[in-house]
């Protein structure tokens, strides 16, 4: 199966219940599907996030944290850093326009060379310039750093081994396979 019927039908299966909502029912009038809207319980947006920071924001730091995996590089505040399998060596696909990608796994940035503290390998430590969004992305061992939006604590792994593609990295610059 090739990665393009993979994102096909990734889109399909997210796309469907919105088609399948707009739809509605023939036999309701438009005063009852509007009690029924009203009756129905809204969701509540998600917590604001603390957003990546930005080239603007000074040099980014990695440093080795401790996970339920063992050892993992995270950067400055702790947080959680992976990698995207599907990125290519000197190219990012995870981008703004690759199905929002950036919105749930934004890029570990940073303004000038990025510093190693407490265990990384400062020789594994480098950076890729990227369009979108545009600044230079923090990489290690060749991997481009992102972090997942859900992870919201120092040591929280929820993104590892997701849909196969995200993986944490290791002090050593390798992924971690576990899940």
């Amino acid at each position: 199966m090739s990665f393009g019927w993979t994102i096909r039908g990734v889109l399909v299966a997210a796309l469907a219940p919105v088609g399948f909502g707009a739809c509605g029912s023939a036999g309701q009038t438009d005063e009852a599907r509007s009690r029924a809207a009203a009756a129905t319980p809204t969701r509540t947006a998600l917590p604001t996030r603390t957003a990546q920071p930005k080239a603007g924001d000074g040099r980014a730091s990695l440093k080795v944290g401790r996970s339920r995996l063992g050892p993992i590089v995270v950067d400055a505040r702790g947080r959680t850093l992976y990698f995207f399998t599907q990125d290519k060596p000197r190219r990012a696909l995870c981008t703004s326009d690759y199905l929002n990608c950036t919105t749930a796994w934004p890029p570990l940035m940073t303004a000038g060379r990025p510093r190693g503290e407490a265990g990384v390998r400062t020789s594994l430590i480098g950076s890729l310039d990227r369009k979108k969004p545009a600044g230079s992305q923090v990489a290690y061992n060749h991997h481009l750093l992102y972090r997942y939006i859900d992870d919201e604590h120092p040591g929280d792994v929820n993104g590892q081994g997701l849909y196969d593609y995200w993986y944490v990295v290791s002090p050593t610059g390798r992924p971690i396979a576990n899940k």
